[in-house]
């Protein structure tokens, strides 16, 4: 299997990782993780490696970042567990605009233990709202949610206003990559590379907005999904009193993507009812031992 012909070239997706220091990557996924998990068969892996995809070398062979694999992967349309997670959000966005109630949603919080070593009983902590974080405790061999979390949809999507749209043009030729290691905690990346994460953008769009004399502010929560949801970080804006969702990144990233679907969100549509928000600034929704850890956030729709 060779690149897909389809979408920006190879070459064209890996030049923004290059103004990136490898200092600020984790290094830890080898070849054989890359098919599996993002596609990539040893073929593809070489042409990219001939490009300058990052890598580390070593005598067992060449390390990636997880964050830029996926990145390439996703530009490249390549089949990946996380690509396929993203039709089920442009499935339930438009479920939101069908007529009828709002849905409700049943999220069930699962984890597990990234450590089956340890003694005693797992230590969980969940960030699932506003308040402190919840600590709680479960067996290793536990096979139930730690938590389950009732959502009801707070609206339908609509297009934002004019005055949002303008802030939105500032930002719109910026690319989403999920960014390695320490890179988005460095000052000035977004404008120096032109890429960024969910959280760049979400504080971006803010403090634009902010600069503007708006109302703005920074969410964290959940895309609500069947059959699985996903945390995300976006911006809200206030307007008529009501705080709308604001994402511009996403939706442009699923179109270069090639998401199915991914026509029917356009940048300047507030996803109302998609995005679920649980606080503020981003956190860990869930942590194991204070190290983050893998979870899963099954969803079913109930009745209203």
């Amino acid at each position: 299997m060779t690149i897909p012909a389809e979408g920006p070239s190879p070459a064209r997706i890996i030049a923004p990782l290059l103004r990136i220091p490898h200092s600020q990557r984790v290094f830890r996924l080898p070849p054989s993780a890359l098919k599996r998990s993002y596609g990539m068969t040893g073929e593809i892996v070489d042409q990219l490696v001939g490009l300058g995809l990052p890598h580390l070398a070593t005598p067992e062979g060449p390390l990636f970042d997880e964050d830029d694999i996926a990145s390439v992967s996703l530009y490249l349309r390549l089949p990946s567990a996380r690509r396929g997670v993203m039709t089920y959000w442009v499935r339930a966005l438009r479920r939101l605009g069908t007529a009828g109630a709002p849905p409700v949603h049943r999220v069930d919080v699962a984890a597990g233990c990234p450590d089956p070593g340890h003694e005693g009983a797992c230590r969980y902590t969940l960030a699932l709202g506003d308040g402190p974080p919840r600590a709680q405790d479960a067996r290793r061999d536990a096979t139930g949610p730690l938590a389950s979390l009732a959502v009801r949809a707070a609206g339908r999507p609509r297009e934002l206003p004019a005055a949002v749209r303008e802030v939105l043009r500032v930002f719109q030729d910026i690319d989403y990559y999920l960014l390695p290691g320490t890179a988005a905690a460095e000052p000035g990346l977004m404008q120096r590379t032109g890429i960024g994460d969910c959280i760049l953008m979400a504080r971006a769009l803010v403090d634009e907005a902010l600069g503007r004399g708006m109302d703005a502010r920074v969410a964290s929560g959940l895309i609500v999904a069947v059959p699985f949801s996903s945390a995300h970080t976006w911006a809200e804006f206030q307007v008529a009193g009501e705080w709308l969702p604001v994402d511009p990144l996403l939706p442009k990233a699923l179109s270069a993507w090639g998401v199915p679907g991914a026509a029917d969100w356009p940048p300047t549509l507030s996803p109302v009812g998609l995005f679920h928000r649980l606080g503020g600034q981003p956190r860990q929704l869930v942590t194991h031992g204070g190290e983050p850890c893998g979870f899963s956030l099954r969803t079913r729709e109930e009745a209203a």
